[in-house]
């Protein structure tokens, strides 16, 4: 109890009243209480929960603040005179003016950390009398789902990737996470948890080293979780087709499919991603028209895809250099080529309508204007441009291509008759001139 001080002078009824007063004020903390019945509390993030106070007795006037930790960082969060606190109000407000707990609503992790119930004597200011023990509360916090990344792009087979899962935002630190590769477990290269020291909230993360082949297509890489808010474990899976590159196994091919035309066809197999975009050229000049078939997918995940142009080789002088470029992915452009021989025919059917023509001996006026025709397609004589040549033969199409092909049978079968005529006449006529040589003999 403190001891009231003399002043000389003063008079005995002013020495009373400060006495008085004195044993007021030390009765009035001695005998007040404020209990906060739980010294802790546990509860999940996004829930609700009661902090416990009560003042009993009869205590002087003034007010009951509740704070949020102590010294320096202490902070009011409520003060039951009405003011607005969003997620905070007074647990039961029909109960007696002893009872001052609190409902806190939509609790969150920065929620954590301890609560005070303080009584206060009225005042100009009001006076701290008596502060509860505290409420120390601990929020616990469920990790997110794990999420799996890497930070390299797409590889090639038999080369390492490097990934990382992270799941974050969890309390308490302690945590478990595990690596598998289609249900086979494997060894995480580094796992940690941050921060090191005391915080409301944690974060891990983990590495994971592995060599890819071409068979890792339709493989999937699982990160789990397991934490004491959870009653499953968590999971987070990576395909890891998303990081590999399979370049395609090509060849080239020709088949004759009609007439003097050749198929040429280049066959991409067991690639992977998809996307795959083929270019034609032919003696160095970029070819349209080409077909590409559907995209077959393989068992193993691949992908197989052919590319095919029809060449002419009814209008080919000489032979032709067929390329087929693929640029698969983000892969450099890779080639293939093939060689075109030049057909017989064309040869054959210039010269024999040149020679006719010279000889005057085309007397078929539609013979004459297939020649002059087939002439023209060829370059014979026309002054006619490669490209130019080409422009025709696409004009003509397929039926003066077939109409080509029959007066090319027609005039190389007529040619080799006017040679059997010409050597059976010649045969005649050596004949004749051997009877007549013989006839003076006798």
């Amino acid at each position: 109890m403190p001891t009231p001080t003399y002043l000389p002078g003063s008079s005995l009824p002013s020495l009373l009243l400060t006495l008085l007063l004195g044993l007021s004020g030390a009765q009035d903390q001695e005998t007040i209480q404020v209990l906060q019945p739980k010294n802790s509390m546990s509860v999940e993030e996004r829930q609700e929960v009661t902090l416990n106070c009560t003042v009993p007795g009869i205590p002087p006037a003034g007010p009951v603040k509740w704070f949020k930790g102590k010294g320096l960082q202490r902070q009011e969060i409520y003060n039951f005179k009405g003011d607005f606190f969003p997620r905070i109000k007074a647990a039961d407000l029909s109960a007696s003016n002893k009872d001052f707990s609190i409902r806190i609503s939509k609790i969150t992790a920065e929620d954590s950390g301890t609560y005070y119930c303080v009584k206060f004597k009225k005042g100009n200011p009001d006076t701290e009398l008596k502060s509860g023990g505290g409420t120390k509360l601990t929020v616990t916090v469920k990790p997110s789902i794990p999420l799996v990344s890497s930070l390299s792009g797409r590889i090639n087979p038999n080369q390492t990737v490097t990934l990382t899962c992270l799941a974050m935002r969890f309390f308490p630190r302690n945590i478990t996470l595990k690596w598998f590769k289609n249900g086979n477990e494997l060894s995480a290269h580094r796992t940690r948890i941050v921060p090191v020291g005391d915080s409301i909230t944690y974060n891990v993360t983990s590495d994971v080293q592995m060599f890819l082949t071409a068979k890792d297509i339709l493989s999937q890489v699982t990160c789990e979780v397991t934490h004491s808010t959870l009653q499953n474990p968590l999971h987070g899976t990576k395909n890891l087709s998303d990081h590999l590159r399979v370049p395609p196994e090509v060849t080239i091919s020709t088949k004759s499919v009609v007439l003097n035309l050749t198929k040429v066809t280049c066959h991409m197999k067991r690639f992977y991603p998809q996307s795959m975009m083929v270019t034609w050229q032919e003696n160095g000049f970029l070819s349209k028209g080409n077909e590409t078939s559907l995209l077959q997918r393989n068992n193993d995940g691949t992908y197989t895809q052919d590319s095919s142009i029809l060449v002419n080789t009814f209008v080919q002088k000489e032979d032709s250099v067929i390329i087929c470029q693929m640029k698969h992915d983000l892969e450099p452009p890779v080639s293939v080529s093939k060689i075109i021989r030049t057909s017989f025919y064309p040869d054959a059917l210039r010269k024999h309508c040149e020679t006719s023509e010279k000889e005057e001996e085309i007397t078929s006026k539609s013979e004459s204007i297939l020649c002059n025709l087939s002439l023209a397609t060829l370059g014979g004589g026309s002054g006619l441009s490669q490209a130019t040549e080409y422009f025709i033969m696409s004009l003509l199409g397929m039926k003066v291509l077939f109409l080509l092909s029959l007066s090319t049978i027609y005039i190389l079968k007529k040619h080799r008759i006017k040679k059997v005529e010409v050597k059976n006449r010649d045969t005649d006529a050596f004949s004749k001139s051997g009877l007549l040589t013989l006839t003076p003999g006798f």
